[in-house]
């Protein structure tokens, strides 16, 4: 199957490479470039100020309408405003030195975010509205103008009834418990109905859970509640809405996590879970593309939401302990073990950003972009750490999640300290 990104990229650089070939040609084929008079630097100049300053409009309307911020892309875009015209004018020269740079802009520009969908009568469907990120979705999406259906875990919790508060009569607060098998077949039989011949515009696959404990303490209980409100919750309530979102042509936008690509010790169960969701997105991507409907994967650092709050935090611990099937488990581990996992997870939670703008953006790209990237780093250097995470030799990236995880390495085992 053909990646249309992927050709735009290749076509773009090989229109780069015929530029630089015809500036080649041009240095080479006289020395009437070596002695421009007077006219001709003032000619050359204005191109490339003509140049310079269309492509410096274009770069600072996407700043303005907040489809850009600051990140390696706009870096690149300032490196080749300020950088690209001196080079080009005094290395290639000519007319090859102009179309050289006018050549670099446009392929700069074509990977720039694009320009966002109109609202319209769009309608969007969240889960895990609760709290947190999904929380911070709804509120983003109605300000925008959005219809919005906020599925909640409890429609009394305090989450739920904020959002019923706070925002407008667009938002409708859904009951959706995902793994629960009624609760789905609730909610899509009522998206059916409101929906109507339109199609629902969006799926935003936000609830989950997650969990801070070794593979060997998580209990098969915990490890099928993860996976199933991680991973199989967001499966079956995707199938069942896919026939609404196909008549829409619209966008599924599944949130993931920087574990689900890179592992972190301590994180099994979410992990696990998290891989599971990028490979569900990219397969059904691929088998959605015919139809018209994009798919995208948002994936978050650490960012301080209710999960992180201590008394979350605290009841986490007490589940896993509560749930270990075996006294030898419990007897190999110890009880302080545990305990001084979640004091330090306690005592780090202050370091992660509350601020969820930079996800709430990604999402709605993921749904209003006229180009959706297929994956949306979020956060303080994901970008740069998953694409140099799969690059890095297996010792050297186990390095790289020991020194990124939340495992404390001052105590060790029951068994370890005998």
């Amino acid at each position: 199957m053909k990646q249309h990104g992927t050709f735009r990229l290749i076509s773009h650089l090989l229109i780069m490479l015929v530029l630089l070939a015809a500036a080649m040609s041009f240095e080479n084929q006289s020395e009437h470039f070596e002695n421009f008079d007077e006219d001709d630097v003032i000619f050359y100049s204005v191109l490339y100020s003509v140049v310079t300053v269309v492509f410096a409009m274009a770069v600072l309307s996407k700043f303005l309408t907040n489809e850009l911020r600051m990140g390696f892309r706009s870096v690149l875009s300032l490196l080749v405003l300020f950088l690209g015209e001196p080079l080009c004018q005094f290395l290639i020269k000519g007319p090859g030195g102009v179309l050289t740079f006018a050549g670099c802009c446009l392929f700069i520009y074509s990977i720039l975010p694009a320009s966002h969908l109109p609202v319209g009568n769009k309608t969007v469907l969240v889960t895990g509205c609760d709290s947190g990120i999904g929380h911070a979705v709804v509120r983003k999406l109605d300000s925008l103008g959005m219809k919005v259906y906020a599925a909640c875990l409890d429609t009394n919790s305090p989450g739920a009834v904020s959002l019923h508060n706070n925002c407008s009569e667009n938002v409708h607060i859904l009951q959706l418990d995902i793994t629960n098998k009624k609760d789905i077949e609730n909610v899509v039989s009522f998206i059916n109905n409101r929906v109507g011949s339109e199609g629902l515009w969006g799926l935003v696959n936000n609830a989950g859970v997650w969990y801070f404990s070794e593979i060997e303490m998580t209990s098969d209980s915990l490890l099928r509640k993860v996976l199933e409100t991680n991973i199989l919750g967001a499966i079956s309530l995707t199938r069942a809405l896919l026939p609404q979102i196909r008549q829409a042509k619209g966008r599924i936008v599944n949130v993931s996590s920087l574990l689900g690509r890179i592992t972190m010790e301590g994180n099994g169960a979410y992990a696990i879970s998290k891989h599971a969701l990028v490979a569900f997105s990219d397969t059904l991507r691929q088998e959605m593309k015919k139809w018209g409907v994009k798919v995208s994967v948002i994936e978050p650092t650490g960012f301080s939401t209710d999960n992180m709050k201590e008394h979350n935090i605290l009841r986490r611990k007490e589940e896993i302990w509560n749930s270990i099937e075996s006294d030898e488990i419990r007897n190999t581990y110890g009880r302080r073990y545990l305990d001084g996992i979640y004091n330090s997870i306690i005592e780090g939670s202050g370091r992660y950003p509350s601020d969820l703008t930079p996800v709430t953006r990604a999402v709605r790209s993921g749904l209003l972009s006229k180009r959706p990237r297929q994956r949306y780093p979020c956060g303080t250097g994901a970008e740069f750490l998953l694409t140099l995470y799969p690059l890095l030799p297996v010792w050297m990236a186990d390095s790289l999640s020991a020194s990124l995880g939340i495992m404390p390495r001052n105590i060790s085992p029951a068994a370890l300290e005998q």
